[in-house]
């Protein structure tokens, strides 16, 4: 198959892989998700009237940028100028594909074999020949040497190229520099308190996390670390095994104490976490406890729900983390398996409290679950 590299401005082509990246991380969260979608490939670069006119390609890229929004599809755009358009299944996406050569050509240009053009994959059943399809842009792209990537993550992370809100690139370096280093530095603990009955605070719980704000100070200056949640989530799912790859070869860190450690949804279901279960004798396990972050619980519903329910079957606590006090007005927190809730009442939010809609749905919390 012939590729976009050859039209006449090599200096357009992107210097990283970021589109890539990004596209791949959203086709694992679709097939995590389950709900069926339709994915379409447009294969920009096997067509000879748009290979060699840059005017052309993006001309076609703009239309079928403005048919994915009128359609209520999601556009990515490969390195090599080719594109995917994904839709949640129904009934009416089933014609759109039809309709793509039009929107792609509308001067009325012929394609000798559409399929070569046009490519189609359903999620979930396809996600093997699709992971497949994007890995394949990946090599066109390192086969054009258009990858200038350091291979110091340290160095790449300090560059301008790492300003801003992160990118599938930024943390694709950042995992890199995680096997470099000994992320036990960066481990921090608070104590979690009891208010007892005689007006004393009695500490209870320590919580171990991974310091953000000093890794970032240090290693990645430059990131913008919450933003987008998505890519922060991939983030702290790559902390989460490292920290456990940690613990697991040192267990003794934890040993006799009543701990709590954060940890993403998507780290539960990975041998990692297998392996640190394996660690730990089960009757020492009722003494740790694991903090699932509200994005998780909100990106993926059924999948927190599921975690949740392995991590007490394994015979560890469950807090759900980062509950802003907002959030009792559409669920009902007392409803959910939780050993506790963790409540984010920080300055910003402290005047939440003051609404009656809100109180009743604190009320219904057990005071014994609320952090």
């Amino acid at each position: 198959m012939r590729t976009t590299w050859e039209i006449e401005d090599n200096n357009a082509i992107p210097s990283d892989l970021v589109r890539e990246q990004d596209f791949i991380m959203r086709v694992r969260r679709l097939h995590r998700h389950g709900a069926p979608h339709l994915v379409v490939n447009i294969v920009l670069s096997a067509l000879e009237s748009v290979l060699h006119n840059r005017s052309l390609l993006e001309a076609a890229q703009q239309r079928l940028q403005e048919f994915a929004k009128i359609t209520n599809g999601y556009y990515a755009e490969m390195s090599n100028g080719d594109v995917f358009l994904v839709w949640e299944e129904n009934e009416k996406v089933h014609a759109l594909p039809s309709r793509i050569v039009t929107v792609t050509l509308p001067d009325g240009t012929e394609v000798d074999d559409t399929s070569k053009f046009i490519l189609i994959y359903h999620l979930p059943t396809g996600y093997t020949p699709l992971r497949e399809r994007t890995n394949h842009y990946i090599e066109i792209a390192r086969a054009a040497a258009a990858i200038n990537n350091s291979d110091d993550a340290s160095q790449a992370l300090h560059s301008e190229a790492a300003r801003g809100p992160l990118t599938a690139w930024s943390v694709n370096q950042i995992e890199k520099l995680l096997t470099e280093i000994d992320l036990r530095h960066y481990v921090r603990t608070q104590s979690i308190y009891a208010y007892l009955p005689e007006g004393k605070w009695q500490p209870i719980i320590e919580e171990y996390f991974v310091s953000f704000q000093d890794l970032r100070r240090e290693r990645f200056p430059k990131l913008e670390l919450i933003t987008p949640e998505h890519l922060f989530l991939e983030l702290c799912h790559a902390f989460d095994e490292r920290l456990l790859s940690q613990l697991t070869m040192r267990s003794e860190t934890i040993s006799g104490r009543a701990v709590h450690l954060n940890l993403s949804v998507a780290t539960i279901v990975g041998s990692i976490f297998a392996q640190f279960c394996h660690s730990i004798p089960r009757p020492r396990r009722t003494n740790i406890g694991f903090e699932l972050h509200r994005g998780d619980l909100l990106q993926d519903f059924p999948l927190t729900l599921s975690a949740m329910m392995t991590l007490h079957h394994e015979g560890f606590k469950v807090a759900l983390d980062s509950i802003t006090p907002d959030m009792v007005n559409y669920l009902n927190l007392a409803l959910f398996e939780a050993d506790y809730i963790k409540l984010n009442v920080s300055k910003d939010r402290a005047d939440q409290l003051a609404d009656p809609a809100i109180i009743r749905g604190l009320a219904k919390i057990p005071p014994e679950k609320l952090i």
